[in-house]
């Protein structure tokens, strides 16, 4: 599907040119200005974008400049932005917070208001995402993002007399649901453990802490939470699948915690499934917030840019409807633009991808900790241990940060 989308992209110039409309009469189409773009690599760069902008800036000179060693590691920040001199750059997150603590981005906040920027138009929870990286203010604007959401199959709800889930439950309530139905609710967490952490991190819990380096799973409250998971994942009632064999999508499970992947395949699906969506599981004392947003990457531009406001108009056209309606469910994510995320192809709303405020609740957890939890997880479905005892034994576990 995603290679399919790709030459889409490519090969629809000439229908493009017709919807688009006539080039942008901008300093970006004078010949005398070039850009330099930092991306991950030049052939990505050209794949997303050079076909929506040979339309609309069909004069434009640009030189794309890979950040590949920079995203990999094999470069410091600082190192890549001495030996690196771009005009504007796509930054993961993380590296874009990195950046701008480092003093080596521009803040965008001068130049939404100077251009007004219609930033009212985008997902009011993705602008507070990306305002959460530059600390307050917009030093980057990311034009799609990625959510999860929780789908449920009405008719199986129907079919054992069962309350159909909610937005804003909490993970208790949903377990505790999965018990009404052999095959209650269908997961594409790597293994148990990821799922165990993912819903730890909903409840505030820690698995290991980066100060001290020791396991934190030793705890009351890791105790109870696999002890409500215990007996789900013995009975079936929980279960594990990849993307390629959704349980859910294959009318087997109640309910799933779907990715936008997973929405991409229920919405081509051909069958007669039946789905709803809700929002995911939140905390009690914070139901409104949600810690399931990703972005792909946010566009920004380098304090030693040399063309910044070119750089600005190249980045509202990545950001605008043009660009949002021809990459519609493409392998970036949902489209930022509320009006884009949306286009009348799903049967039913999904909102609840984005309804929720973001909240970085997310921490680092070595892939070391991963092992010895499943061990432990493995250990409990046997009743080789109970919860207590696994997680006391792996307390003192070494961990081992080498594959990190």
């Amino acid at each position: 599907m995603r290679i399919f989308i790709t030459y889409i992209l490519v090969f629809c110039t000439i229908f493009l040119s017709g919807c688009i409309g006539q080039p942008s009469s901008s300093e970006l189409n004078d010949n005398g200005i070039t850009l330099n773009i930092g991306y991950f690599s030049e052939q990505q760069f050209e794949n997303r974008y050079s076909s929506l902008l040979a339309i609309e800036y069909p004069h434009l000179n640009y030189n794309v400049i890979p950040t590949n060693e920079l995203i990999t590691g094999k470069q410091s920040i600082q190192e890549w932005a001495a030996n690196n001199s771009v005009d504007l750059i796509y930054l993961p997150p993380d590296y874009l917070q990195s950046f701008k603590n480092n003093g080596l981005l521009k803040e965008l906040d001068s130049y939404i208001q100077k251009t007004s920027f219609p930033l009212g138009s985008y997902v009011p929870s993705i602008v507070e995402l990306m305002k959460q990286y530059g600390d307050g203010q917009l030093y980057g604007l990311a034009p799609t993002f990625y959510g999860r959401a929780l789908a449920y199959n009405p008719h199986i709800f129907d079919q054992y007399g069962a309350e159909y889930p909610g937005d804003q439950m909490t993970w208790e309530e949903i377990i505790e649901l999965t018990r009404q139905f052999p095959k209650g609710l269908s997961l594409s967490y790597p293994t148990a453990a990821h799922f165990l952490i993912n819903v730890g991190q909903t409840q505030n819990l820690q698995a290991y802490s980066e100060d001290t380096n020791r396991i934190t799973l030793n705890s009351p409250s890791w105790t109870k939470l696999l002890e409500l998971v215990q007996e789900p994942l013995r009975d079936g009632h929980i279960e594990f699948h990849d993307l390629n064999n959704n349980l859910f999508i294959t009318g087997e499970y109640a309910m799933s915690v779907i990715t936008y992947d997973e929405l991409t395949l229920l919405e081509q699906q051909d069958s007669t499934l039946e789905w709803k969506l809700v929002t995911m599981p939140t905390h009690p004392s914070e139901p409104d917030s949600s810690h399931h947003y990703a972005l792909d990457g946010m566009w920004a531009i380098p304090s030693t840019s040399t063309e910044s406001d070119a750089a600005w108009e190249l980045i509202q056209f990545f950001m605008s409807d043009q660009v949002a309606k021809w990459s519609y469910r493409s392998v970036h994510g949902f489209s930022s633009l509320t009006a884009y995320t949306f286009m009348g192809q799903s049967n039913t709303n999904i909102e609840a991808f984005y309804k929720l405020k973001p909240t970085n609740s997310a921490s680092f957890v070595p892939n070391s900790i991963y092992d010895l939890l499943n061990r432990a997880v493995e250990q409990i479905l046997t009743g080789e241990m109970t919860s207590e005892q696994a997680l006391a034994v792996i307390a003192n576990a070494e961990i081992s940060l080498e594959d990190d």
